[in-house]
């Protein structure tokens, strides 16, 4: 037998062996990646200007928790939200699943008891907590009062922030498309009358306003007159492209959304999109960690 073809079963078991190893990498690599991007939390900071804040307002905003846990009884996310001294908490929907079980609804409202222990929680309804409602337990809001929130869902509260006037509310869906949200006549009426009151302020206006769409896929924030929105259910895309931060899908925009994550000026309002904390339907998280967001309202220059 020649020399060439003794080497021959060397040469491939060598390749066999560099695919295997290159193969293999890539499973640590995806798999450290996927670690990451569903169990490491970031935070995203953001500073907004507004005519009428004379204190500076310190705003941690989370959304789309999907009934997770960071950390024993949410420990570590706790911790984080501490660490940045809010002046208020905003809750933006989706903190629990719709189909969810007592526990993970008891679960949840120790979470928001434990939050609220940090500083003042505003609770605005997402279409997980709509559809739980429909679906399971009517008495949800009043569980979620009773650990402590303000439940914010086509109503306002106008309430005083380190000297600062501000008008608070919040609002699950199409923001003044109230015809989107519901069939019901008598609840698009309830929605306008809210639409018409919360803007008729000259206090500073947050609004928790789950869906995004309205005010960045239909471009309302250079037509409605809000200082800060505050939106999440578009869940960064889930899974993000790096280097151009492209989301490959959000829920009724569809594939490769222009809006997923940010802070979003417009002419007349400002709205923080955030990536949220867990994925969307089972699907996991991708280059996309789970976010936490703080936003400093700062007096104009």
């Amino acid at each position: 037998m020649s020399k060439n073809k003794k080497e021959e079963p060397h040469k491939k078991h060598r390749v066999l062996r560099t695919i295997l190893l290159v193969f293999g990498i890539l499973l640590l690599l995806i798999g450290a990646e996927l670690l990451y991007s569903n169990y490491h939390l970031i935070v995203s900071r953001y500073s907004v200007r507004a005519q009428g804040v004379s204190g500076g307002i310190r705003i941690v905003f989370l959304a789309d928790l999907h009934g997770r846990e960071f950390g024993k009884n949410n420990s570590s996310l706790l911790e984080k939200i501490a660490a940045e001294k809010p002046d208020i908490i905003a809750l933006g929907g989706d903190i629990i699943n719709s189909d969810a079980d007592d526990e993970e609804v008891t679960r949840m409202c120790a979470f928001v008891s434990e939050a609220a222990k940090i500083a003042p929680v505003y609770f605005g309804m997402g279409n997980h907590e709509y559809n739980y409602i429909a679906d399971h337990d009517a008495s949800l809001a009043e569980k979620l009062t009773e650990a402590g929130a303000e439940i914010l869902d086509g109503n306002y509260l106008d309430i005083e922030i380190n000297g600062t006037p501000v008008r608070i509310g919040g609002y699950e869906g199409y923001y003044r498309t109230a015809h989107m949200n519901t069939p019901d006549k008598d609840r698009q009426s309830a929605d306008w009358r809210f639409f018409e009151a919360f803007e008729d302020t000259d206090r500073v206006k947050i609004l928790i306003n789950h869906i995004p769409t309205n005010w960045l896929d239909w471009h309302y924030k250079d037509r409605s007159p809000v200082d800060l929105v505050l939106s999440g259910h578009y869940h960064g895309g889930v899974i993000r492209i790096p280097i151009i931060e492209q989301g490959l899908y959000a829920p009724y925009i569809g594939k490769f959304p222009p809006y997923t994550k940010g802070l979003f000026e417009g002419e007349k309002a400002n709205c923080v999109l955030t990536t949220g904390l867990a994925g969307s339907k089972g699907i996991p998280r991708f280059f996309n960690p789970p976010e936490i967001v703080v936003v400093d309202l700062l007096p104009e220059e």
